[in-house]
């Protein structure tokens, strides 16, 4: 062959693997065929006492896991007063086997006006960070976790709104 050619043929074969190469990016959070954290899903939360394991109490979220590895969420949670924390934003990843970890922040937009139980102690002004760690059973269409929830004031400085142990677990279900 001409020299020329080989310089065609190499253009092609790069341009080929380069078209190839494009779709496989999406791959790098979930692999296709394994049960798929892209989408929104409707969240049962459940706090309980870690010590006793008695439930504190339960309500629902709704969380959106976006393609490349971000997700917003939000929440009924009545521990808030209305207006008080916003909505969560944050990343997720995936760790094998259907498995997957996520990490969101919301702000906690002021404090907590009036103490009233169960929102003793009161929320500060601040942030709220949850972070998960997120695993299917058999169906591609439920999902359940275990959380960790850190709060901290406008400063950054972390404080615990709650004088029990508190363990966070969820169970989800595709919304579609």
């Amino acid at each position: 062959m001409k020299k020329g050619s080989w310089k065609v043929i190499l253009g092609f074969a790069l341009a080929a693997v380069l078209t190839l190469s494009a779709g496989w990016s999406a791959t790098a959070w979930s692999r296709p065929g394994d049960f798929e954290l892209i989408g929104t899903w409707r969240v049962t939360v459940t706090q309980a006492n870690c010590s006793t394991g008695a439930t504190l109490g339960t309500f629902q979220s709704i969380l959106t896991f976006a393609d490349g590895g971000t997700m917003a969420e939000d929440t009924t949670n009545l521990a808030f007063e209305p207006g008080q924390r916003g909505a969560g934003q944050g990343i997720w990843q995936y760790t094998g086997h259907r498995s997957y970890t996520a990490k969101s922040i919301a702000f906690i937009n002021f404090d907590t006006l009036t103490p009233n139980p169960p929102k003793v102690p009161p929320f500060k002004m601040g942030t709220q960070t949850i972070a998960q760690t997120i695993q299917f059973n058999d169906n591609p269409d439920e999902w359940n976790s275990t959380a960790t929830v850190q709060f901290a004031d406008s400063t950054g400085v972390p404080y615990s709104p709650s004088p029990v142990p508190m363990c966070v677990t969820a169970s989800a279900q595709r919304f579609e």
